[in-house]
């Protein structure tokens, strides 16, 4: 696949992340890391999982997830959040 655009998505806005597939980008990586304040972490962890689980086949653009560093203690409630949605990618 060419990814000729992508776009990130703050995990913690509902609002943004239904819009983002509107806008026909080949990549939409739903952010986790620093757009989302560290007390929003969890509920933009359950945010992003319902999207991925609201899309699981035919999505308009491949979901990624950026995650939080791996040697941060954020990276693996990240990541044990977000896999059984089955994101496309993972961006660290």
């Amino acid at each position: 696949m060419k990814l000729r655009s992508l776009l990130f998505v703050p995990g913690d806005s509902e609002k943004k992340i239904a819009k983002s597939g509107e806008v026909g980008a080949d990549v939409l990586i739903f952010d986790l890391e620093d757009s989302v304040a560290a007390a929003r972490k969890p509920e933009a962890r359950d945010i992003v999982l319902a999207h991925l689980r609201a899309h699981p086949d035919a999505r308009p653009s491949a979901f990624y997830v950026r995650i939080n560093p791996l040697d941060t203690p954020e990276a693996l409630p990240d990541l044990q959040a977000v896999m059984p949605g089955r994101p496309d990618g993972i961006v660290i």
